[in-house]
């Protein structure tokens, strides 16, 4: 099978995914700790509804992370996997931003909603930028319109 020219910016852009989904875990570890880190994970087990949503987020990465994968070798289905798990969590992100919505896990603790926009941006800015290299440079469009 022969490998074809992998394009910078799709290089870089699944890349990316991989790392900062590591990182993320990383910077969660620093800031919790290891004991504030067992003590999320027993939170998270107490209900069914906290627990599915731990282990639904955890196969998103999973998910983010084989996506990655499949986008270096110049899958198509990539891309959408990708778009469809962000679709996803923002989905989750706007709906946990109310307070009828069920568990306050994966919350962001703001006070009104430009700061809810704002701190949603925040965090999404990285799968921006990494959505933008997979679709906008031509290299990026013609190594997924020529690959399966």
């Amino acid at each position: 099978m022969k490998l074809a020219f992998i394009p910078v910016p799709v290089m870089i852009g699944a890349s990316a995914i991989v790392a900062t989904r590591l990182l993320e875990f990383v910077l969660l570890f620093d800031a919790m700790g290891f004991s504030g880190l067992i003590s999320f994970i027993e939170v998270s087990a107490q209900s069914w509804l906290n627990c599915f949503i731990m282990l639904a987020s955890l196969l998103i990465i999973l998910v983010e992370c084989r996506a990655a994968y499949a986008m270096m070798r110049g899958r198509r289905w990539g891309r959408r996997a990708f778009i469809g798990c962000q679709v996803i969590v923002v989905g989750y992100m706007l709906l946990a931003s109310f307070d009828w919505f069920g568990p306050r896990i994966f919350r962001f603790n703001v006070e009104t909603q430009s700061e809810f926009l704002y701190a949603l941006l925040m965090q999404k800015i990285p799968d921006i930028v990494v959505l933008l290299l997979l679709y906008l440079p031509a290299s990026s469009r013609r190594y997924f319109s020529r690959n399966k």
